[in-house]
């Protein structure tokens, strides 16, 4: 060097890698991408149906968080796994007055089979499962099924036996069910012995249906109906509106 000279040092920003895996049962859905020094990064992560996530680790296994999405600065190259576990489903069961649950009200891990069964006391039979809706699922006990999710079930029994008008469950055709003005509609059910249960299984109504109008006061809700005799079995289900 000969004389005074100026000198400049020049600098760039640091960029890092940000690479996102994930363990079985789920997918990276966004986060892995090249990030400068400093910057936030937020990795997120899917679980397939049936499963949930649990927790990032680090490239040593060691946790890092529950959170998901999972925000962090960046200042180096970063590895990261997320990892997801099985969803576990309750599956409660209920019978209606002279049934007892025999078996099938547990916890059940996603997608597993259920067999739920029902005992009838003596002068009473089994009709059918439905649902908190009020729908019909089966009429076989015990009844088999994969768990999907949390499951609430109620067992349907009858009063009568199961021989007196055979097993046959008709639902449609030409009979109807509906409900109007205080008047309970029995299109197709003249002469039949009619049972109206509320959804939790509770008796509202027990009569023979002489005529296709039946007078009945009742409050807003889901009613399932039994008609017997005659074309062998009718269940509905109809709703009663405020």
């Amino acid at each position: 060097m000969t004389r005074d000279t100026a000198v400049q040092a020049h600098f760039a920003i640091n960029s890092y890698r940000v690479d996102l895996s994930a363990a079985e049962n789920g997918t990276i859905k966004s986060g892995d991408s090249i990030y400068t020094h400093g910057a936030e990064a937020k990795a997120e992560a899917s679980p397939y149906t049936g499963y949930h996530f649990v927790k990032w680790t680090d490239a040593k296994g060691d946790s890092l968080s529950a959170a998901n999405p999972y925000t962090f600065i960046v200042t180096s190259d970063t590895t990261i796994q997320a990892h997801f576990a099985i969803n576990s489903y309750q599956v409660s069961l209920f019978a209606s007055k002279n049934g007892r649950i025999t078996s099938g009200d547990s916890v059940y891990v996603y997608n597993t089979e259920a067999e739920i069964s029902v005992e009838a006391d003596s002068g009473y039979y089994f009709v059918m499962w439905i649902n908190g809706a009020g729908d019909c699922l089966s009429t076989t006990n015990p009844y088999k099924f994969a768990v999907k999710g949390k499951t609430s079930l109620t067992a349907v029994v009858e009063k009568g036996y199961k021989g007196d008008t055979g097993n046959e469950v008709v639902s449609g055709g030409e009979a109807r069910v509906y409900y109007a003005e205080g008047i309970l509609h029995l299109v197709g059910l003249e002469g039949a012995d009619i049972s109206v249960h509320a959804i939790d299984g509770r008796q509202i109504l027990q009569f023979k249906a002489n005529d296709i109008e039946h007078p009945a006061a009742l409050p807003a809700g889901i009613y399932m109906l039994n008609a017997t005799g005659g074309k062998g079995r009718h269940v509905a289900k109809f709703v009663v509106r405020e």
